[in-house]
């Protein structure tokens, strides 16, 4: 039998050495980091502490470009504050809905040093994409909205659609005025409403005109880019302006521009006060449109976009004997994603420690495919969601997205850089030369830990070091389960036309080389309290930082929030506080100006 699974192209690290501090470093003397074998003994922990050094100054943040989700939902909340009525406005958004398609997908940014994983980030990269795709939707949303006189007189009001000419001038104004606070999300200057009003000429109230100036309106660097501004005098950081800081907070929990209330705060210089600003942070992030950027946030940290579609080996015997009766859905990774991602929302929005994204129990699978995987029924979404009936499902590592593989055979080794490297922020080094050229084949006799063990851990191979102490324990771990996340005892082995063979017992423990401890554990509870002695935590630190800044961090200049924001998750404080202290962070409430 000779499926394979190429699982050394990325993983076969060249590396000898034991883990301090989130990096790798050389053994002092030979064989492997932490090496297996039975007993151990384990010294008290403690993770690496950020430093706060009150004299080093931020890193800068430059002028950044609204990201496709965030100019998709500019372009539609426009529309809804325009003046017309909600359902006409939602017909308007469905007519533009296809010219906002075309902009540019923004691309997650890798660690420098990863192969895998990333943070959002967008910048002043412009590409024709961008260009084409704003004019062409700027358009199509200016004739939509001056369409007919009943759409003229809501966006304009009654003097758009009088007999009097006299009027039409101011009308536009006044027009200008209003929605071009919405777009530049500050009010306008008068050479703004004037640079604005002049497009249309001579009929200011005519509906070809109309369109132009709604066009150059939603086409200004103001609206496409995030134009945040502070003291003009002072060079380093400085706290932003009242309008840009609103607009930072808003796209920042939101996704989008800041709304009526919010606009009326930095106007009147409420958000400039303490206690003005705090209740703005608690008033966004207790509206339900934050739960999209808390979803955001933990698909990018815990990579769900790396689980692949899960029916595409459908039809080839081993595949299909493997999965039985539980033939995956084209829409079956999407539900296991969302699954996970429910989880996050649920122990966020409930105001649960950190601790609880590892090793929370309860049960999201709205679906049938889903649930049967679980082993108990599917959850209508009422009331308290259960917990899993399973007890061996002891958390995130064994919900079905860090399980599944989209083949008949689990990944140990991506299983455990998965957690290594995404959920404890450990840097490995690259891989050999030549590590992907051995795939590792399925055979009739052997169990994936014994292939994996057989070709990764030879004794003196430049692999055995990372696999042996670092990736292939972690993986090892979740062997009880299958690669479509069902709880198992055994390992069915098949021919190649399918046939079963026979099976053989899976084997989970290991040394996990977590939190410094070189003890033998068998169980995923186990290596969750291991990862909650502070390695989890300080991650959550650095990944927040990330997606909250939309750069990496800098130990040094960063240190500050960064240790406030480690201290909170290792105080145990709820996931939610933590989330809002970042944006109550000196550091979010200024920008650095060269």
């Amino acid at each position: 039998m000779r499926a394979c699974v190429a699982l050394l192209v990325v993983l076969a690290t060249a590396c000898t050495g034991s883990l301090v501090g989130g990096t790798v470093v050389p053994p002092s003397g030979g064989g492997g980091a932490g090496g297996g074998g039975a007993g151990g003994s384990s010294q008290p922990f403690e993770p690496v502490r950020f430093t706060c050094d009150l004299q080093q100054a931020p890193g800068e943040l430059p002028l950044r470009r609204l990201s496709r989700r965030q100019y998709t939902n500019v372009v539609n909340e426009l529309i809804g504050r325009s003046g017309l009525a909600a359902a006409d406005a939602t017909v308007v958004q469905q007519a533009v809905r296809d010219d906002l398609l075309p902009f540019p997908e923004d691309r997650v940014v890798g660690v420098p040093g990863e192969r895998h994983g990333g943070f959002s980030r967008v910048d002043q990269a412009l590409q024709q994409g961008h260009i084409d795709a704003s004019y062409n939707a700027a358009l199509s949303v200016g004739a939509e909205l001056t369409s007919t006189v009943a759409r003229r007189r809501a966006v304009l009001g009654a003097c758009a659609t009088d007999t009097s000419t006299a009027n039409d001038a101011q009308c536009l104004r006044d027009f200008v005025t209003r929605f071009g606070r919405l777009v530049h999300r500050r009010p306008l200057t008068p050479d703004d409403v004037t640079f604005y009003t002049a497009v249309a000429g001579s009929t200011p109230v005519d509906a070809a005109a109309l369109t132009d100036v709604i066009a150059l309106l939603l086409t200004s660097p103001h609206l496409l880019y995030h134009v945040e501004e502070g003291d003009p005098t002072r060079a380093g950081p400085t706290p932003l302006d009242a309008f840009s800081l609103a607009s930072r907070l808003s796209f920042h929990f939101w996704q989008t521009m800041p709304d009526d209330a919010l606009l009326a705060a930095a106007e009147s210089g409420a958000l400039l006060t303490d206690e003005g600003y705090r209740a703005q942070v608690e008033r966004l992030f207790g509206d339900a449109r934050t739960d999209g950027s808390i979803d955001e946030f933990f698909a990018q940290w815990w990579r769900l976009d790396e689980l692949p579609p899960l029916n595409t080996r459908i039809g080839t015997p081993v595949f299909d004997a493997f999965a039985d009766r539980d033939i995956p859905t084209a829409t079956l990774h999407d539900e296991m994603n969302a699954e996970v991602v429910e989880h996050a929302r649920d122990v966020t929005r409930r105001a649960a420690p950190l601790a609880e994204l590892l090793t929370g129990r309860r049960f999201f699978a709205r679906t049938d495919a889903l649930a049967r995987l679980y082993g108990q029924p599917t959850w209508d979404g009422q009331g308290t969601p259960p917990d899993f009936t399973q007890p061996e499902r002891h958390g995130l590592l064994t919900r079905a997205a860090f399980l599944a593989t989209g083949s008949a055979n689990t990944r140990p080794v991506m299983k455990g850089y998965r957690v290594r490297n995404a959920l404890l922020c450990m840097q490995l080094p690259p891989p050999p030369p030549g590590a992907g050229a051995t795939p590792l084949p399925l055979t009739p006799d052997l169990t994936t830990r014994e292939v994996v063990e057989g070709i990764t851990e030879q004794p003196g191979s430049a692999c055995q070091g990372c696999h042996r102490g670092l990736l292939n324990p972690l993986g090892f771990l979740t062997e009880n389960f299958d690669a479509l996340g069902r709880l198992r005892t055994t390992q069915r082995l098949f021919a190649d036309d399918g046939t079963l063979l026979g099976s053989k017992p899976v084997k989970t423990d290991g040394v996990p080389n977590v939190a410094g401890s070189t003890d033998v554990i068998d169980d995923v509870a186990a290596l969750q309290a291991l990862m909650l002695q502070g390695e989890f935590q300080t991650c959550f630190a650095r990944q927040y930082f990330r997606y909250t800044f939309q750069r990496m961090e800098d130990d040094a200049k960063d240190g500050c929030l960064l240790a406030s924001l480690q201290a909170d998750a290792l105080a145990g404080k709820p996931v939610a506080e933590v989330l809002k202290a970042a944006a109550l962070s000196a550091e979010f409430k200024r920008r650095d100006v060269r």
